[in-house]
């Protein structure tokens, strides 16, 4: 157990929809389960249904990125590697006044997911590690697990900037932002 992080590339007008009708992001979060839309608007289980809306996606939203618990030892590292570069995690704005796991789930428009995408695509493995060896965890989520600074927690973090990298190029390339959800 422990918190995860997976982000969907989303469109602006997908953004600014669950912006204006909070409840909005369960249809994001969990698209299948309509019980958690009619929970938040406060629907009586004793009366019918009101129609539940739902997004509406292009081809490209929804790609999704599964960092799974390095999401906290990836960004200090993303921020010793890259330290103008919009931080995926910290600088995120909320989505909306509701608790979707561990805490609101938060967004980046289009424009700062291409910022992110520009900065992060020059960091190499080599930048990776030589981040990994220097950063302080302290306080970092799984601390311990950093503070190792083995092959293991290497090969983590490679695959996770492997796997951000991508995600971060396709927002930036299908001009969409990203709703990030810790669970």
């Amino acid at each position: 157990m422990g918190i995860s992080c997976i982000a969907y590339a989303v469109s602006d007008a997908n953004i600014a929809r669950v912006l204006a009708d909070p409840p909005l992001v369960w249809r994001l979060v969990e698209p299948e389960d309509e019980g958690l839309y009619l929970a938040e608007i406060g629907h009586d289980a004793d009366m019918p249904a009101p129609d539940v809306p739902s997004l509406v996606y292009n081809g490209y939203e929804r790609y999704l990125l599964d960092l799974d618990r390095l999401w906290d030892g990836l960004g200090t590292c993303l921020k010793a590697c890259a330290p103008r570069m919009p931080c995926f995690f910290d600088d995120a704005l909320p989505l909306a006044p509701i608790d979707v796991g561990y805490g609101p789930a938060l967004y980046h428009k289009a424009s700062a997911m291409a910022r992110i995408a520009q900065a992060c695509s020059a960091i190499t493995e080599a930048d990776l590690l030589t981040a990994l060896h220097a950063a302080d965890f302290t306080g970092v989520y799984m601390e311990d697990v950093w503070e190792r600074r083995d092959t293991a927690v290497a090969t983590c973090l490679k695959d996770g900037l492997t796997d951000f990298q991508a995600f971060a190029a396709f927002a930036a390339r299908h001009k969409l932002g990203a709703v990030i959800h810790m669970t």
